[in-house]
């Protein structure tokens, strides 16, 4: 049996409605070779002939329905690569983390200190919202997700990770403050 146009109007592709032209007529499942009730009945369940001993037709099922909207995977992990994206480009957290090494725990000035400081928890912040992106965007992982989503969010969860810890070092190895100075007294 073809579909081509042409063929539509063969007498065993067509039946007769006795109007005088004969209509197409089309049976999803079943062959021409093959007309039994039982068949058809048993094509309309995702089976072909299954109690006569031949092969099953197995019906192609499709992937789970993507989540829509802001709460995708796909979505996720794209704010997790812009998040990292800002977290790379500032470079405060390599930069302060090489500082606090070649410090080698020397004393500094308590107001150098508060600054360091709140460039670390800045910088940490922006890593572990990366990384709290990335990981929601892996938990909403499904059939439907994309290759690329998944590839993302797992990337940018690792490098994430990776700049929460370089924080976490920075942090601990900020020195002391350095003993205040007394001024000595002006003269009158």
């Amino acid at each position: 049996m073809s579909t081509a146009p042409e063929d539509n109007d063969r007498p065993e592709n067509t039946t007769s409605t006795g109007e005088g032209s004969p209509q197409p007529k089309f049976e999803p499942g079943v062959t021409s070779d093959t007309g039994t009730a039982e068949t058809a009945d048993s094509a309309e369940d995702g089976f072909t002939g299954a109690e006569h001993g031949e092969e099953y037709a197995f019906v192609a099922v499709e992937p789970e329905p993507r989540p829509g909207g802001g709460f995708s995977t796909e979505t996720l992990s794209i704010v997790g690569v812009a998040l990292l994206a800002v977290t790379i480009s500032s470079g405060q957290l390599l930069e302060l983390l090489t500082s606090m090494i070649m410090l080698g725990g020397q004393p500094i000035d308590a107001g150098q200190i508060r600054s360091i400081e709140a460039q670390l928890w800045m910088g940490g912040a922006v890593a572990l919202l990366t990384v709290l992106a990335s990981a929601l965007a892996l938990t909403l992982l499904n059939a439907g997700s994309r290759s690329w989503a998944r590839w993302t969010a797992t990337a940018t969860l690792v490098v994430g990770v990776l700049f929460v810890l370089v924080a976490a070092a920075a942090f601990l190895l900020v020195p002391d403050a350095a003993p205040q100075q007394m001024l000595p007294p002006m003269p009158n």
